[in-house]
């Protein structure tokens, strides 16, 4: 009896861990900012007369501090832990939702949303990737996958929520809503659910009875790896960039300005936040199908073919089709969105190891959020210049063909875990 509960428990907590970083990953600044901001654009128009691309700048400025941001919260994680810098980030994050709705001016809306790509960087991603690559060997890509499907949670429920709240409070009714999400689900979480490691409460990694021979002695899992510097003399690391960071302009671009571009198409606002919900269901099952499938498959062939379907969706939603080739578009892009961020969070971890995972991930992280960055703005400005969305929609067609390319580029994986083939998991052959 006692041997059935020691074996079931560190499965049981380290699900539990995967199910918390789900949460918080939903309430992340990606989801709460990227998805909720089309049903804001209305109000900030009828009380303050800003365009859609002035708002929208918000944003676009947002994810270029928090790219900057980003390896210096890598670097945080990695020196100080997990869980001291999620803590304050996340309360951070949670209280500059609040100030929102005393804002008057353009330029205090854009000043919050530099203090959440700034002062909040902590509450991204980074800190979850980086427990559940502690937590997981043999099983990482699902469990990254279901976790990352926290972002497509979140794409789900925020439209739904903020178009509620708006509906009945007005605009900043919408941002207390998200606000207190944030201080009275995530924060709980993340003080009093999330641990960082599995030998903090006596398990191993993947719920092993024992430590595996090569994570004993001097040389520890997480002392195996590349260093940051080590990392960017490689090509895979370049490669993984140009990559990521192609596919994340299109969809991160297109993420905002979904809602208000189905509204250009005649659709109304309700049943526009309900389509773009729908972004958010494909892109939560399409996480977890995605980790389930770079478990068993080469990861590369597995991002090729999700590119692939980004490039149709695009297309779906450039051409002047019924709703019906809306909602596939939808689908296609929401699904596809898992191939990005929990992806390069695997592959981080599988190129260059657990040893400066953090740093060299959010490295590489802070070049695609510039990329996301730009997204918005240039969906925006070529709206306001050309009255329609057509050119730059056309435009990710091409921009997700060339992700299909440069992926195939990046060095052969083996499918295996780290804690059977540490050698070449760590240090692939370039």
């Amino acid at each position: 009896m006692e041997q059935v509960e020691t074996q079931s428990r560190p499965f049981v907590m380290g699900w539990v861990m995967v199910v918390a970083c789900l949460i918080g990953v939903s309430t992340g600044p990606a989801a709460f900012t990227l998805a909720s901001m089309g049903l804001f654009l209305d109000g900030f128009a009828t009380e303050f007369g800003w365009n859609r691309a002035e708002a929208s700048s918000a944003l676009s400025i947002m994810m270029m501090v928090t790219a900057a941001s980003m390896p210096f919260g890598g670097r945080l994680v990695d020196r100080f832990g997990i869980k001291r810098v999620l803590i304050p980030s996340v309360a951070v994050f949670g209280l500059l939702l609040l100030s929102v709705t005393l804002i008057a001016q353009l330029w205090q809306l854009i000043f919050v949303y530099v203090l959440i790509g700034s002062l909040a960087v902590g509450s991204n991603s980074i800190a979850y990737m980086r427990l559940l690559a502690g937590w997981f060997d043999k099983k990482r890509g699902l469990a990254i996958g279901i976790a990352g499907s926290g972002t497509g949670l979140g794409f789900a429920y925020v439209p739904v929520v903020t178009q509620y709240s708006v509906a009945e409070w007005g605009w900043r009714g919408g941002y207390v809503s998200l606000g207190l999400i944030i201080l009275f689900i995530t924060l709980p979480l993340v003080a009093f659910v999330l641990r960082e490691r599995p030998e903090d409460v006596g398990l191993h990694v993947d719920g092993d009875a024992q430590p595996h021979p090569l994570d004993e002695g001097e040389s520890s899992r997480e002392e195996e790896g590349d260093t940051l510097w080590e990392a960017m003399r490689r090509k895979d690391f370049w490669f993984m960039a140009l990559t990521f960071v192609s596919v994340a302009f299109v969809l991160y671009g297109a993420i905002p300005h979904l809602v208000p571009m189905l509204e250009d198409r005649g659709i109304d606002t309700e049943t526009a936040a309900w389509i773009a919900s729908m972004f958010g269901v494909a892109t939560f099952g399409g996480r977890i199908l995605i980790g389930w499938l770079i478990d068993h498959y080469e990861a590369r062939f597995v991002a090729f073919v999700f590119f692939f379907l980004s490039a149709i969706g695009m297309a779906l939603l450039w051409a002047d089709l019924p709703i019906w080739a809306v909602l596939v578009s939808t689908v296609l892009l929401g699904g596809s969105l898992g191939a990005e961020v929990d992806m390069l969070a695997y592959l981080t971890s599988r190129y260059f190891g657990l040893k400066c995972f953090s740093q060299i991930f959010a490295t590489l992280f802070g070049m695609v959020m510039v990329s996301m960055g730009l997204g918005p703005v240039t969906f925006g400005a070529v709206y306001e210049g050309t009255g329609s969305y057509s050119t730059v929609i056309a435009a990710g067609v091409p921009a997700c063909l060339l992700s299909m390319v440069l992926v195939i580029f990046l060095a052969p994986r083996p499918v295996r875990p780290t804690s059977d083939l540490r050698a070449v998991t760590t240090h692939p052959a370039e």
